[in-house]
């Protein structure tokens, strides 16, 4: 787990909890993910730890905003312990895969904050997030959001992370429409926020070589994405 203080804006920090994570997901590697870990026959990173040393307690104290991130921050121990440890008048923002559902106690432990956010990470819908988020099921997934926006504290207000890679550039607008029909604003009336993250780490080899291994084709599925995909 570490705490990483962001350079270009004073107060704000990025928490990973550790690197536990079910997901294989196209955009990611193995230093976030152990299901990454496992895919490649490498050495799993050891380690659940449910304390957080003191140290980063007493930094990420000081810190205005705090984005949790992961591995995947349902599976990590440590998320709650942080969370249980921060001030209320902190900015939260935690970012779930969707694949799991945080506990009553995670849950209860949100309702101490002014501001926290439930972001979850989508980057296509239907059979494009299988391929995206691998490998997670779209039904699993919306069933899941959905209960999470019923059950959360009135507190918490709502996010949808998309990252934007050449695959799904020209089919993200989907994921969209999905949220402003699906989850457009908490209990309270708040609009669910869509942020964005950029990547143009894929290329044809890569995405072929990692078809071979799951049967899939990229190309079948993200038809618009061939004539701009490097070789």
């Amino acid at each position: 787990m570490k705490l990483l203080k962001a350079e270009s804006c004073p107060g704000s920090a990025t928490f990973n909890p550790g690197s536990v994570c079910n997901l294989a997901c196209v955009t990611c590697g193995p230093g976030a993910s152990t299901r990454w870990q496992r895919e490649l026959n490498i050495p799993i990173m050891p380690g659940n730890p449910k304390e957080i040393p003191q140290d980063i307690i007493d930094s990420a104290r000081t810190m205005t905003s705090i984005i949790i991130g992961g591995g995947e921050p349902v599976l990590n121990f440590s998320t709650k312990a942080l969370l249980l440890s921060l001030n209320p008048s902190q900015k939260i923002s935690v970012h779930f895969n969707g694949t799991v559902l945080p506990g009553q106690d995670f849950l209860e432990a949100s309702k101490q904050f002014k501001n926290i956010s439930y972001v979850f990470s989508i980057d296509g819908t239907e059979e494009q997030f299988e391929y995206l988020r691998w490998p997670a099921k779209w039904i699993q997934v919306v069933n899941n959001i959905t209960n999470l926006v019923q059950s959360a504290p009135d507190n918490v207000e709502f996010g949808v992370n998309i990252t934007v890679s050449q695959l799904n550039k020209q089919y993200y607008h989907q994921v969209v429409d999905w949220v402003l029909q699906t989850i457009p604003h908490n209990n309270q009336g708040k609009q669910t926020h869509i942020g964005y993250n950029q990547t143009n780490m894929l290329t044809q080899r890569y995405l072929d070589e990692l078809d071979k291994k799951r049967n899939l084709n990229w190309r079948t599925l993200f038809p618009k994405a061939v004539a701009d995909m490097p070789a």
